[in-house]
């Protein structure tokens, strides 16, 4: 059964919501304007206001999270790249020392990223301030602000993911700036509010953040324990995993990237995306040639830029259905004519990429979520957060990690089936390094994938030894100069 999108439940964000707290140099907060009399008084205001906080997960100021965070989880880790192309994608090689991983703390990408995840959590501490005030019961309130806390927690696994050490702020009415928190401190917040909401999550509720997106962050969150906190957390996860019910994995694997993607049985978490309503999924859009107008019969204007690594294409085994999530070789017209990219040579997409001199065709492109007939630069595609084949390998690992592999194998053997390869009696931890790869390709879960498995900095594809302060990033240049309290992370 296909479930309908609530396309009206996330609508552009009011001017007042669009206020950030002090830690980002945004704009100021208006407590003037704030309504709290107005509002509240009936389930579908309450809706209304709760939609606006997971209207900020599709981004800030009208871009799609792919500017920003993609670039810095996926090309930062050995599954992508922007490589230049003659006069394109060069942007003051940015997206080359993003791949080397030498970056600065003056980069735009790294502040935008910052802006953008803290923009979110000021969103939703505003709402939670809106609905303290309101007349709803004090069970109401702990309801709807449970919905409203997980997506704060969300944002700040995220800056806990990517920056380690930073403010925590959960009041809207304080405006004192606040200094860095450390990174087991933030860790410790996270997990208290995930145990804290749980309980009080919707059981059900599409795009919506229920008790299996809880207990799945949570999971993911005592996955990396061990990294963001010091201490491992492996049965902890385990434990959550177990508490992911009324999911499964899609008997199709591209079926839950499809254009009407809302019918997926294993998509626990995903970003509404209707181009009808607002603003779209155009992440295809960033990758493709081109040419790929024709060949896909679209209006888009594809920019060529995102393409795998080299050798990634080579990871997948020839009868891997995942592989057909990936374009390689000729692309073609409709009626099987060869396209040509703007030399003149045929558009054929290869395994081998330059990153200071690439040609149109370097690299294997992306196309895992479906491109439809008639589509322009942004699509419906719901964007996906969390799946149940990412539960089923979080458990799967997590038993390696304690030495019960064999307890691990039928759980890894469910997802690879569901690919059409099989899967070795015994696996270790090397084989779920690279089956997490071959599974989550492209969904920005490797960056954090390698440094958990301690391979972050190991020397790869145009990158030498990387120093270990290098997986997290800096604090922006900008947020230190507009907060005296912050001091930059160690080796930057």
């Amino acid at each position: 059964m296909i479930v309908m999108k609530k396309k009206l439940l996330y609508l552009p964000l009011i001017p007042l919501l669009l206020t950030v707290n002090s830690c980002t140099n945004l704009d100021e907060k208006l407590y003037s304007t704030i309504p709290t009399d107005e509002y509240g008084k009936t389930p579908q205001e309450i809706e209304t206001i709760v939609g606006r906080a997971y209207a900020s997960l599709r981004g800030y100021a009208g871009h799609f999270p792919l500017d920003y965070t993609y670039e810095l989880n996926e090309n930062a880790s050995d599954e992508a790249v922007i490589p230049t192309r003659g006069t394109d994608w060069y942007d003051g090689g940015v997206h080359q020392r993003v791949q080397r991983h030498q970056w600065r703390a003056d980069e735009n990408l790294i502040q935008a990223t910052w802006e953008m995840l803290y923009s979110g959590i000021t969103i939703v501490n505003s709402i939670i301030y809106q609905v303290d005030q309101s007349t709803l019961t004090d069970a109401q309130k702990a309801n709807v602000k449970a919905e409203l806390r997980g997506i704060r927690a969300y944002y700040y696994y995220r800056l806990c993911d990517m920056f380690g050490n930073v403010p925590l702020q959960t009041d809207y009415t304080d405006q004192e700036l606040k200094a860095k928190s450390p990174r087991a401190e933030v860790y410790a917040f996270i997990e208290s509010e995930l145990k804290d909401i749980v309980g009080k999550l919707p059981a059900t509720g599409y795009g919506k953040f229920t008790k299996a997106v809880g207990y799945s962050l949570l999971a993911r969150l005592y996955l990396n324990a061990e990294v963001f906190a010091g201490t491992p957390k492996w049965q902890e996860c385990i434990d959550a995993c177990d508490q992911v019910t009324g999911y499964s994995l899609q008997p199709n694997f591209l079926d839950n990237f499809l254009t009407e993607n809302q019918g997926s049985v294993e998509n626990i978490f995903v970003i509404p995306y209707d181009a009808t309503v607002t603003l779209g999924n155009y992440k295809q859009s960033l990758a493709l040639h081109y040419q790929a107008r024709v060949a896909f019969q679209t209006t888009a204007d594809f920019v060529n830029g995102y393409c795998c690594e080299p050798g990634v294409y080579g990871k997948f085994e020839e009868t891997d259905a995942r592989r057909k999530g990936l374009l390689q070789g000729p692309l073609l017209a409709p009626d099987g004519s060869q396209l040509l990219q703007s030399d003149g040579n045929p558009v054929n997409f290869t395994d081998a990429v330059s990153l200071e001199s690439a040609t149109q065709s370097d690299g294997v492109r992306d196309v895992k979520y479906q491109i439809s007939k008639g589509d322009k630069w942004e699509r419906s595609n719901d964007y996906v957060l969390i799946r149940y084949a990412e539960v089923t390998l979080m458990k799967a690992e997590a038993l390696v990690r304690l030495g019960r592999a064999g307890q691990a194998q039928p759980l890894v053997a469910a997802v690879r089936q569901r690919a059409g390869v099989t899967t070795p009696e015994t696996i270790d931890i090397d084989f779920l390094y690279d089956e997490l790869l071959r599974e989550f390709l492209f969904e920005e879960h490797r960056r954090t994938d390698q440094i958990r498995f301690g391979k972050f900095g190991v020397p790869g594809w145009e990158m030498n030894v990387t120093e270990k302060t290098r997986e997290i990033y800096p604090i922006p240049t900008s947020a230190i100069q507009t907060n005296n309290k912050l001091i930059q992370n160690p080796g930057y």
